[in-house]
């Protein structure tokens, strides 16, 4: 008999008679450079690790990807300081990082794509890498089966197709879908409602689309349950979906029999049909959420003020790592138009900061109509200390975009650093050079030049 337990946004735990299976943890604290929260508080590293410490069963931890709402390091450290023992399941990379990681910190990492991997007599799992560095999973419990696509981004027929042509080795069909509800990165400045709308709509259309061709008997919408909570991003919350909004597509789309919604600690037995014990808590658990989103409000966060120096340093060191990885590949493509040097406008400093991988740091006096991107100096070394600065940035939208071209120009000025994140350059050469090809091919095919590392489109 398997066991489900929603534990917070995007994480839950199946528990069979010997084992553990907690997917995603992140229980407590800021994500994406204390750009985003959790709506529910009550959840915590301690709590949870008391929870499955005190069932003395064999802990085996599931992450999708590397983004902070999925991979918690704290929890992680926390794990370890407990002497816990655990087995991590993650997809199988080419700079395998996290595997590193999680190696370094003491436990044992199973890396696999397109892998059943049995966890006990009760339970298996399978991983199967997306595109942009993120996966999904199917979960196969006796007479039971999970798909879990937590955040890809399956928006067409084509994606919707390609899973169920990936799962149908292992599963004749799907009892629970688990799927993203909420948008989830900068979506225009604070007046641009039109963008934030239109996103809100296609994260609802896109379940819809999936229900349609995977047609699962159970839907529980999650990896939403978060809001973006900094002063310079919290505008981005207006137009955010709500569990009330979901119950009230899936009502006008006639999909209520297969609407599940949870809140931190619900419990649900996979051997029974999972509608009769949720159809009583469903309005419960939309209040419990409309409570907590009634009271969201910018958090009282003070960023650190860099100097002008500082950021000079941090660029410095910043080219240098690009050049090294990739030799004088930046250079080429900043002179053939295919990326393109940027302005900043650091508001803290009041100045403008022009990047260049030909020319250079440029430092003037502020002048907002002539940057690109307006953000503080607390994001922008961020941005130039961490392999994930860009991609961060972007997902918690602590940014204003400052001209009509902006943010494309953002993205690609740094897709080196995304592309230096993921293992490309030097120490894979032929690949790094297949996708490069494969790029400048998609760029005369289509005429203008895809950021994705993957060419997700």
């Amino acid at each position: 008999m398997s066991k489900l337990t929603f534990l917070n946004h995007a994480s839950y735990m199946i528990e069979t008679k010997k084992s553990l299976l907690i997917i995603d943890p992140w229980f407590e604290g800021y994500a994406f450079d204390k750009g985003w929260a959790l709506l529910d508080n009550s959840t915590t590293n301690e709590g949870l690790i008391d929870l499955i410490s005190a069932t003395k069963k064999e802990i085996y931890i599931w992450l999708s990807h590397e983004h902070s709402d999925h991979f918690s390091v704290p929890f992680v450290m926390n794990l370890k300081k407990r002497g816990l023992s655990a087995k991590f399941f993650f997809q199988r990379t080419i700079d395998r990082r996290v595997a590193t990681y999680i190696r370094n910190m003491g436990f044992s990492v199973i890396e696999s794509n397109d892998t059943k991997e049995n966890i006990d007599s009760e339970l298996s799992i399978v991983t199967f890498p997306f595109s942009g560095g993120d996966s999904y999973c199917l979960m196969l419990c006796k007479e039971f089966s999970l798909l879990n696509l937590n955040d890809c981004v399956i928006k067409n027929e084509t994606r919707v197709r390609s899973v169920m042509s990936n799962i149908k080795k292992y599963t004749i069909g799907i009892d629970l879908l688990m799927t993203q509800f909420g948008y989830a990165n900068w979506l225009g400045n604070r007046d641009e409602t039109e963008l934030r709308i239109s996103a809100a709509k296609d994260k609802l259309t896109r379940i819809k689309l999936q229900i349609e061709h995977i047609k699962p008997k159970y839907v529980i919408p999650f990896a939403s349950f978060i809001y973006f909570c900094h002063k310079e991003n919290f505008h981005t919350n207006d137009m955010q979906n709500t569990p009330e909004d979901v119950k009230e597509f899936f009502n006008k789309n006639d999909l209520d029999s297969k609407l599940i919604m949870v809140k931190p600690m619900d419990k649900l037995d996979l051997s029974q049909n999972l509608l009769l014990q949720s159809s009583n808590s469903i309005q419960v658990n939309i209040q419990h959420w409309n409570k907590l989103i009634s009271k969201i409000k910018p958090h009282d966060i003070e960023d650190k003020v860099y100097s002008k120096s500082e950021i000079i340093n941090e660029y410095k060191v910043y080219k240098k790592k690009i050049f090294i990885s990739f030799l004088f590949v930046p250079a080429i493509l900043e002179k053939l138009k295919y990326i393109t040097s940027i302005q900043f406008y650091i508001h803290d400093l009041d100045i403008n900061l022009s990047l260049s991988y030909i020319t250079g740091i440029k430092i003037t006096p502020g002048e907002k109509d002539n940057a690109d991107i307006g953000i503080s100096s607390s994001t922008m070394v961020f941005i130039l200390k961490n392999d994930y600065g860009m991609n961060t940035t972007v997902v918690n939208g602590k940014l204003v975009c400052l001209s009509d071209n902006g943010i494309i120009k953002f993205e690609r000025h740094f897709l080196l650093q995304e592309y230096m994140k993921m293992g490309y350059g030097l120490k894979h050469p032929l690949i790094t050079l297949s996708i490069f090809l494969k790029k400048i091919f998609h760029k005369f095919k289509v005429r203008k030049w895809d950021n994705n590392p993957n060419l997700d489109s």
